[in-house]
C-alpha cells in the first residue's frame, strides 16, 4: 500500500461487553482521530462480540473494502479472547510461539511479583507466523501487524489490545511510525472552536464557505455548548501550498467574536493558560454546578499554579456564613439572582484572596423552577481588579446539560473579562 494517496481504513472493536453497554467504546473514537491526523481515512467502524463465526465474517467483509483494518480487544488469555486466532485464520497464516513475547510475559509477571503463571497466559505469545510483533510495555498481550495479498492490493491487519492504557502507547510507539512509512499522503487539520453561538447560527455565518469547499474542506460539528469547525487540507508532500490560512482568515473575519481557540485547547485550558501567562489566580463559588467548574479546570495539568480554591455553596446558610451574602438578598431577590451571584463572587474573592473569582447560581432542575425563574435560569458573576461583570442565562435541557452549559459559559465569561481587562 506504499504510496497510496487515499488509504481506506476501518476499525473493528471486539468484545461482547461493548455490545452489552458494560464498557464504553472509547477506542474507536480515539483511533479515528489518530488515523485522521496520520492521513488515513476511516470509512467503517464495527463492534462485534466474542463469537468466532461473526468475527471472521466481519473480517472478511473488511478485507473486501479496506486497506488497513485496526482491531482492538480480544487479545487476552481467556477462552473468549479470539481476535488473534480468527484474524490469523482469515489471513491464512498459522500461529506459532513467539519466544520474545513469551519472555516478555514472564518478565511482566516477575515485575508484578507474581510467581505463578497459568498455562493460558502463554496463549498470548502465539502470534501469526509472518506477522510483525508489537511489544506491549504496559501489559501482557502483544499486538501485531499481519499483511496479506488480496485481489485488489495489500491489506494490513493491525491488532491492538483493548485497554486504552495499553492500546494507545502501542499505537504511538510502534504503529504510527510504521504507518507513516506506508503512506505518502497526509491530512493537515486546523480546529476553530467557538462558544456563545449555536451550531445553526455559526453555520449560517459560514454557509457559502461550506458549500464551496473542495481542498481544504470545512466541516462543523457541535459539542455541548460550543461549535467546532474543522478545516482539513489534503497534502501530498510537505511542500504543498498552505491553503488553510486564507480560509481561516475569512472565518476569523466573520465569526471572530465567538472564536476562543484556533487549535485543540478547551475553554478551561484557554483560561488556565491566560491566568498562567498573567501570573494570576482564580477561585470559584458554585451553587447549581456543584463543583463542576473547579473539576473542569483541575482536569488539566498545572492547574495548581492558577487555581486558588473553590467552594460549593449549595445552601443559603453557607452562602451567608462563608461567603458573606446578605440575608436580605435571599428575601428580596432570591438565591438565584444577579445580586446573589455578585455577592458570592465578592465573598469568594476575599475568601481565597485570588485575582479573579467566578460565581454561579441557578436552577438546574428538574424541580425548583417558577414562572419568573424557570428551570435553566442561571446567573454568573466574575469579580476581580476592582470590577464585576454579570451575565444571566436561560438554558434548556436536562439537569446534566444545564450544569455543563453553566460551567462552560462561566469559562467563556472569565475569558472575555480577562481579555477586556488586558486591553
Amino acid at each position: 500500500m506504499k504510496g497510496t494517496k487515499s488509504a481506506k481504513a476501518e476499525i473493528i472493536c471486539v468484545g461482547t461487553e461493548l455490545l452489552l453497554g458494560q464498557i464504553v467504546n472509547t477506542n474507536a473514537a480515539w483511533l479515528s482521530g489518530q488515523l485522521s491526523l496520520a492521513g488515513v481515512y476511516v470509512y467503517y467502524q464495527t463492534v462485534v462480540g466474542d463469537n468466532p463465526d461473526r468475527l471472521k465474517q466481519v473480517l472478511r467483509t473488511a478485507v473486501s473494502r479496506s486497506d488497513y483494518i485496526f482491531l482492538t480487544g480480544g487479545l487476552g488469555p481467556t477462552q473468549d479472547d479470539i481476535t488473534m486466532a480468527c484474524t490469523a485464520e482469515v489471513a491464512g497464516v498459522p500461529l506459532q510461539l513467539h519466544q520474545p513475547s513469551k519472555d516478555a510475559i514472564a518478565a511482566y509477571f516477575a515485575k508484578m511479583n507474581r510467581t505463578h503463571i497459568t498455562e493460558n497466559n502463554w496463549k498470548q505469545a502465539l502470534l501469526p507466523e509472518t506477522c510483525q510483533p508489537l511489544p506491549n510495555h504496559h501489559g501482557t498481550a502483544p499486538g501485531c501487524i499481519i499483511s496479506m495479498k488480496t485481489m485488489k492490493d495489500d491489506c494490513h491487519f493491525v491488532l491492538l489490545p483493548g485497554p486504552p492504557a495499553e492500546m494507545q502507547p502501542m499505537f504511538h510507539d510502534f504503529v504510527l511510525p510504521w504507518l507513516t512509512g506506508q503512506i505518502t499522503s497526509r491530512l493537515k487539520h486546523v480546529f476553530v472552536r467557538m462558544a456563545g453561538i449555536g451550531e445553526s447560527a455559526a453555520e449560517t455565518l459560514l454557509r457559502d464557505l461550506i458549500d464551496q469547499q473542495q481542498n481544504p474542506t470545512l466541516a462543523p460539528y457541535a459539542s455541548t455548548g460550543e461549535v467546532i469547525f474543522r478545516i482539513t487540507q489534503s497534502l501530498s508532500n510537505t511542500e504543498d501550498e498552505d491553503l488553510i490560512q486564507p480560509l481561516l482568515e475569512e472565518i476569523k473575519k466573520r465569526a471572530g467574536p465567538y472564536i476562543y481557540e484556533i487549535g485543540r485547547r478547551t475553554l478551561p485550558e484557554v483560561v488556565r493558560d491566560l491566568l498562567s501567562a498573567a501570573g494570576q489566580t482564580i477561585s470559584f463559588a458554585e451553587s447549581c454546578t456543584g463543583g463542576l467548574i473547579a473539576k473542569q479546570l483541575t482536569d488539566y495539568p498545572n492547574a495548581s499554579h492558577v487555581f486558588a480554591g473553590g467552594l460549593v455553596a449549595y445552601q443559603n446558610a453557607i452562602k451567608r456564613d462563608v461567603l458573606g451574602v446578605d440575608s436580605g438578598i435571599f428575601e428580596r431577590d432570591g438565591a438565584v439572582s444577579e445580586k446573589c451571584a455578585v455577592a458570592m463572587a465578592s465573598g469568594c474573592l476575599k475568601l481565597f484572596k485570588s485575582d479573579w473569582a467566578v460565581a454561579v447560581t441557578g436552577i438546574a432542575g428538574p424541580d425548583g423552577g417558577t414562572v419568573e425563574k424557570p428551570v435553566g435560569t442561571v446567573f454568573l458573576a466574575v469579580a476581580g481588579h476592582g470590577h464585576t461583570q454579570t451575565e444571566s442565562l436561560k438554558l434548556v435541557g436536562n439537569r446534566e446539560r444545564i450544569r455543563t452549559l453553566a460551567a462552560l459559559n462561566a469559562y467563556r465569561l472569565i475569558r472575555r473579562v480577562m481579555n477586556e481587562s488586558a486591553i
